[in-house]
């Protein structure tokens, strides 16, 4: 009898880790399946928690809770950025739902052309466990080089004496669809330090680009028919300004570079002016009269 007891109670600790294992479910989902290289990796993770408790998820011995399985198009396993850092903590109440965006190749490199295999790992180590999603294939290609210069960054800025590329790319997304893509690289060491979208690319009419007196890089590019997309970059590649322009009376939106170096987009209308009725921009109310305008 004894013994039929200790079988009893071993076997219900032992199919207890098995049973939460069986209720957390993990899954990944890439918002994309093609990607230019050193372009962010961006993708939705989703935790379902039917354990039937609370539970919470840290990381344990400096190792963090929330890690990627990589691999090449040869199964050989991408080894993580050591400076990465880790997830920060979750807690998942019973029965709910957790989703995140994570970013793959801030934790693991994926800048040489090719696929790769991709999945997520979830610890859990009060019970000792690891969760996993589904394995995803990612490609991993390279954009078109439209333009390229290198600036130096002034005085008063962080690495200033040292020198950057600013470059332009085109990519296919498909058979129809094309993108501009912005890259930035430290000129020594070929290092890529951001790469991103500027939007839908429309070659009908090609970007136009100017640097300003700051060595900042202004863009103007065509994403559907008499529709633009104004964007300034700055020396860390932080986007300060995006903005959506429209052509007006064959009017197009034009970089122009002042005698001070500065440039300003002149032309065009912006989305808010596209929005205002037609009503409100070309006509003013009588309280607006200039002064000394007679009434008729």
């Amino acid at each position: 009898m004894r013994s039929f007891r200790f079988a009893a109670i071993f076997f219900l600790v032992a199919a207890a880790p098995i049973a939460v294992k069986a209720q957390i479910l993990v899954d990944l989902k890439l918002d994309r399946g093609v990607y230019i290289a050193h372009e962010p990796i961006g993708a939705k993770l989703t935790i379902v928690n039917r354990a039937g408790r609370d539970l919470i998820f840290g990381d344990t011995n400096g190792r963090s809770w929330l890690d990627f399985s990589v691999t090449d198009s040869r199964g050989n396993l991408i080894s993580p950025i050591q400076a990465a850092r880790g997830a920060r903590p979750v807690v998942i109440a019973s029965g709910q739902t957790h989703q995140m965006r994570v970013v793959v190749n801030d934790v693991y490199p994926m800048g040489q052309i090719g696929s790769y295999r991709v999945r997520a790992s979830v610890s859990f180590p009060q019970i000792n466990r690891v969760f996993q999603s589904k394995s995803l294939t990612v490609q991993v290609a390279e954009g078109k080089p439209f333009w390229n210069q290198i600036v130096g960054v002034p005085p008063g800025y962080p690495g200033a004496g040292t020198y950057r590329v600013y470059e332009l790319l085109t990519y296919f997304h498909g058979s129809r669809q094309k993108a501009l893509y912005f890259r930035l690289k430290n000129n020594t060491t070929g290092r890529v330090l951001r790469t991103f979208s500027l939007g839908d690319y429309l070659s009908v009419r090609p970007p136009t680009h100017g640097i300003d007196s700051s060595n900042q890089l202004h863009v103007i590019h065509m994403t559907a028919p008499q529709q633009y997309y104004y964007t300034v970059v700055d020396l860390d590649g932080e986007v300060i300004t995006r903005e959506k322009y429209y052509e007006k009376k064959g009017s197009r939106p034009t970089l122009v570079t002042l005698s001070s170096g500065d440039i300003e987009l002149r032309g065009g209308i912006t989305e808010e002016e596209a929005k205002t009725p037609y009503e409100r921009r070309e006509f003013r109310r009588l309280s607006e009269r200039p002064p000394g305008i007679p009434r008729i």
